[in-house]
């Protein structure tokens, strides 16, 4: 067999069997991704089970394999899905600002980069001045954290960390790293200040991947891997931190 999916008479050219709209079949396929990362996130990857994770979705076990095929890869659907749940957060933050990073904490106000209109004293309470390339890395820096270090987002992560070393299979999860849109509003930011002539980085898109480990791995640190939240003060002088580092190796 190829593996190669031969459409019946009875599918439709929506992507489902008549009489089943797509917006039906996309909704279903979203509740078991979210029953997923429910199921797994309580119980581990190997004490979870495909019974489970359909009663907590509403569907038959049957719909979840016809979807996914199986565990496997309902785990990978379910950790991607995050990922994008996460992009989603980082690009259209909430008008309000959080109490604390990372643990259900909101990320703070603005554009990407703390360049559009700020909300909330996470953000600084101000939009940072054109000159100031210090104070929008800065900014950058706690939407990063405040996504990132998200209690569902932390815990996925360090289930991720526990389950590929057992489970080879699962190393694809691991092998994007974080939202590349965390990475491409980043290199965003450097190059506009470049072609500002604050900074000079000859390579925003290398350059913004660093910024954004460096965050990370500070922050998982500061906050136990994400099992408590990150004080705003402590994720505030990080970021600054960062920033500092930053402007100084490619001022221009």
């Amino acid at each position: 067999m190829s593996g190669q999916r031969v459409h019946g008479p009875r599918e439709g050219r929506r992507g489902g069997a008549v009489g089943r709209p797509a917006g039906r079949l996309a909704a279903k396929r979203e509740a078991i991704l979210q029953a997923a990362v429910a199921i797994f996130l309580r119980e581990g990857y190997d004490r979870a089970s495909v019974d489970a994770i359909a009663e907590e979705a509403g569907v038959s076990k049957q719909t979840i394999y016809n979807h996914f095929g199986g565990k496997e890869r309902l785990f990978l659907a379910a950790v991607e899905g995050e990922r994008n749940r996460v992009a989603t957060r980082f690009a259209s933050p909430p008008p309000t600002a959080p109490a604390g990073v990372g643990a259900g904490a909101e990320p703070p106000g603005g554009a990407p980069g703390g360049e559009g209109p700020a909300r909330g004293p996470a953000a600084g309470g101000a939009r940072p001045a054109p000159g100031d390339a210090r104070a929008a890395l800065a900014s950058y820096g706690r939407q990063v954290l405040a996504v990132l270090l998200e209690e569902r987002a932390s815990a996925l992560r360090r289930l991720i960390i526990a389950e590929a070393g057992r489970y080879p299979s699962l190393r694809p999860a691991c092998a994007h790293g974080e939202p590349e849109s965390l990475v491409t509003a980043g290199a965003d930011l450097l190059r506009r200040r470049t072609e500002t002539g604050e900074l000079a980085v000859p390579d925003p898109a290398g350059a913004a991947r660093q910024l954004v480990a460096l965050l990370v791995q500070r922050g998982l640190h500061a906050s136990t891997y994400g099992t408590q939240p990150l004080a705003e003060e402590e994720a505030a002088a990080l970021c600054d931190e960062a920033a500092e580092l930053f402007v100084r190796a490619y001022r221009a």
